[in-house]
């Protein structure tokens, strides 16, 4: 992997799904780079999975919510474009889901629903589907039990019975090939942050797609989540996080973890009482000095989330620090 000449414009690659992945690109969209966002396509639950269950369609949800946080309109239209109806027939469903659906039928064509939608939402960057082919996720626990279905790994109240033994796509899924290319012309690839079962691993687990990232001559970096989830990752130390991405990832190797190194004094009970903790390293299991890269990354307020303005000044400042561009 070698460093972007210092003239040309980053060309950054981000790999994720969820609100992980809004955050990150609001905070991006402001800097002199070229964004590609890859995505999850994998959802099965909500708006996302209703449409796909009645219209056939490629669940819309993670893609759509990347085009408005890439998109260059006035705030209150990405406001409209995000309202979720609460009642009747649309009840749950949001704007940018069904305008999705609309442009899908039009077209007939989803290569052409993705170039259209990236005009009616006013994207210079891009958002790009992992694949195209419509696949379940599934989890498969250390106790033989298996759970199909994003909705149902993501939606389960209780922690589960026993920890995660792999995770998989059924079917085999091919990667769309425009996300290959732009891994293949990337200066930085950044994974996460986003639940790592739902959100991050399923990209991997697409046919070509850590192939394509450890043949890029891309610097790859992950930033960790915040926090644990009861029901995925109880537990789980920044080491654990950085295993099973490094697990999923094969030959690729990362060049970067970005952690969270401040919490709030108080605040946190009430995480705890639902069985959430803050995702802290390990000193049983320590990460290389070069490869841990701690900040300040939490945005203010009662939720814990990451800033998406520090998020991206941590991400700049490494990369200038290291000599990637």
């Amino acid at each position: 992997m070698v460093a972007c000449s210092p003239m040309a414009t980053p060309k950054i690659v981000t790999v994720g799904g969820g609100t992980g992945h809004y955050t990150l690109l609001t905070g991006l969209r402001d800097l002199s780079v070229r964004i590609t966002a890859i995505v999850t396509m994998m959802d099965s639950g909500g708006s996302s999975g209703r449409l796909r269950d009645e219209y056939g369609l490629l669940p819309p949800g993670d893609f759509t919510r990347c085009l408005v946080a890439l998109s260059e309109h006035p705030e209150a239209l990405k406001e409209l474009l995000g309202h979720r109806f609460r009642s009747g027939s649309l009840g749950g469903h949001t704007l940018r889901n069904l305008i999705f659906t609309a442009v899908q039928e039009l077209t007939g064509s989803l290569p052409l629903t993705v170039e259209r939608l990236h005009e009616i939402f006013s994207v210079k960057n891009r958002v790009l589907p992992v694949t195209m082919d419509h696949v379940d996720l599934v989890m498969h626990l250390e106790n033989d039990r298996t759970i199909r279905g994003e909705a149902s790994i993501d939606n389960l109240s209780d922690m589960l019975d026993a920890p995660v033994l792999s995770v998989y796509l059924d079917p085999e899924a091919q990667a769309y090939p425009a996300a290959l290319d732009a891994i293949a012309e990337a200066d930085l690839i950044i994974l996460g942050p986003g639940d790592l079962y739902t959100s991050l691993v399923p990209n991997l687990l697409v046919k070509g797609v850590r192939e394509a990232i450890a043949a890029s001559r891309a610097r790859a970096m992950f930033v960790c989540n915040l926090m644990t989830k009861p029901n995925e990752t109880p537990g789980y130390t920044v080491e654990d996080f950085v295993g099973t991405i490094a697990m999923y990832l094969g030959e690729a190797r990362l060049d970067a973890v970005l952690v969270n190194d401040v919490w709030p004094s108080e605040g946190l009970e009430e995480y705890a009482s639902a069985g959430s903790e803050p995702v802290v390293t390990s000193p049983d299991k320590p990460l290389a000095s070069d490869l841990l890269v701690p900040a300040d990354l939490l945005f203010g307020g009662k939720l814990i989330r990451h800033d998406p303005r520090k998020l991206s000044a941590a991400i700049v400042s490494l990369a200038r620090q290291r000599s990637w561009w």
